[in-house]
């Protein structure tokens, strides 16, 4: 084919032409094709990228669900980039690349000329492919695996952590019963403590009372006092009562309507009881003055006995404040450790269960690798078909995603004009390179420029071959004694296995 007078297409840009490296597209024979193949070819590239870029966020996520819990690390990026572009490459290689050559040689077969090598080799390149699909395949499968992973990774934390808890129950209740029984023993010892620390309290405020008046803690006083409080509540109370009475007997004589009153003046019978109620009322307050002059006379009759016991108490007291005190700080020291330790048991109490737990001789650590949440999601997938279905449609859709750019080279049908142009360069270039041979090994000269590099047929040896009398002339040796000329000897080297034009 002569390509000489198709006019080339412009140059590619660096972003294209790195591109188009991805499903192996030369720039030249590109340049020789009709726009549809390159955007066909743009597009895989899209597809590929797109696939290394799903690949590469999948395997971050697993890398840093499996290997650094709850974190995303640089690293694990990286580690996941290079997975997804070796992926990439081996794509690249096992489909695309041969890919082009695979659909152009249909393409040319469909044309009329069969260069594939016969059935076996289509057979060959069939079962070829049928390996290679195996294998991007069983890829997207454990992927897809893995994304539903992370779709149910609550779910499958949650049987982790229940299974964790079934295995490990008598472990757990052991150490609980521990923490809380120490964090019981701090709790009687901070209220014992407490009650030791209110008690010193109230001595000490004893010891500097009698400091100040020693007999203001004595019971007597103290009974006195509160006798004499109360007398001089009684007293006012009184004094309010006479003050009332003589009002409503003014009113009274005076004709002042209030309430009790009849509003007629005059000192008439209700005029007459209201003084009663007056002389009553300040009888009584008499009687109330009196007993508290007789509680004030005992109290200072109390005071002047005590008043010579008093010095030695208030030296007593002076003697014994130091001592209180240095007790009372000790034992309020005391307490705010109690307090505190207390505080530590109670907010350090799942931390004390954890290490107990985890230090136990029969403890069994958590299993959280990929084959314990895979054992989770067959479980899931295991309690309810919807589950199971909705696994398996996770699976497909994530298979679909990773094998995008695959299928869409191996089992899609779009013929391009620049398969069949690799295919019939790749063949082309064997046929130049045999020919080259066999000129070599024969010592024929080159061939002029121009001339085809398929050769027709000679033709036959025989001259009574069927169709010979219409082309050649009778044999010259026909009739004589003269022996004919042997037919020419078959030119060395391996016959060319290629199609033959007359």
């Amino acid at each position: 084919m002569d390509w000489s007078s198709i006019p080339r297409a412009p140059r590619i840009g660096a972003f294209k032409r790195l591109l188009l490296n991805f499903p192996g597209v030369p720039e030249e024979p590109l340049r020789r094709c009709p726009k549809q193949d390159s955007d066909f070819a743009l597009m895989l590239a899209a597809l590929m990228v797109g696939t290394a870029g799903y690949q590469t966020a999948i395997f971050s996520m697993v890398g840093s669900v499996v290997f650094t819990p709850g974190q995303l690390r640089v690293e694990t990026v990286a580690v996941a980039l290079g997975l997804a572009m070796f992926v990439m490459a081996i794509d690249g290689v096992l489909f695309m690349r041969s890919g082009w050559f695979i659909a152009g040689e249909s393409q040319i077969r469909r044309g009329g000329l069969d260069i594939s090598g016969g059935w076996a080799a289509r057979v060959k390149a069939a079962l070829s492919l049928a390996i290679r699909l195996a294998l991007s395949m069983s890829l997207a499968a454990i992927t897809g695996v893995a994304f539903s992973a992370l779709i149910f990774r609550a779910d499958i934390v949650a049987q982790e952590k229940q299974l964790y808890l079934d295995r490990n129950s008598h472990v757990i209740a052991d150490a609980t019963s521990l923490a809380d029984a120490e964090i019981k023993r701090a709790t009687d010892a901070m209220t014992a403590q407490d009650a030791r620390v209110a008690s010193l309290s109230s001595q000490l405020n004893a010891v500097r009372q009698n400091e100040i008046d020693p007999s203001a803690s004595d019971p007597q006083i103290q009974q006195s006092q509160d006798e004499l409080k109360q007398l001089l509540a009684e007293q006012a109370k009184a004094d309010d009562e006479v003050q009332a009475a003589e009002s409503f007997a003014s009113h009274e004589l005076g004709g002042i309507k209030t309430p009790g009153n009849s509003g007629i003046a005059g000192d008439g019978p209700r005029h007459k009881a209201a003084q009663e109620e007056v002389a009553n009322a300040k009888r009584h307050a008499q009687e109330i003055a009196s007993a508290l002059d007789v509680a004030r006379a005992r109290l200072d009759a109390l005071r002047k006995q005590l008043a010579s016991a008093g010095e030695a108490t208030q030296h007593r007291s002076d003697d014994q404040l130091p001592a209180f005190e240095s007790a009372l700080a000790t034992e309020t020291a005391k307490l705010s450790s109690l307090k505190d330790e207390l505080t530590s048991l109670t907010h350090g109490r799942e931390d004390a269960i954890r290490n107990a737990v985890e230090n136990a001789p029969d403890y069994v650590d958590v299993d959280d690798g990929f084959l314990a949440q895979v054992t989770a999601l067959e479980h899931l997938a295991q309690q309810d078909p919807k589950i199971a279905w909705l696994i398996l449609l996770i699976e497909l859709t994530s298979a679909g995603f990773e094998l995008a750019a695959v299928l869409a080279k191996t089992l899609s049908y779009v013929p391009t004009t620049l398969a069949a142009v690799l295919a019939s360069e790749a063949y082309m270039s064997d046929v130049r390179i045999v020919d080259s041979m066999m000129t070599e090994l024969n010592g024929d000269p080159p061939k002029p420029a121009g001339s085809p590099h398929i050769l027709p047929r000679d033709p036959p040896a025989n001259d009574n071959a069927t169709g010979a009398s219409t082309i050649f002339a009778p044999a010259p040796f026909s009739g004589s004694g003269d022996h004919p000329p042997q037919p020419p000897k078959r030119r060395r080297g391996r016959p060319r296995k290629a199609p033959v034009f007359n």
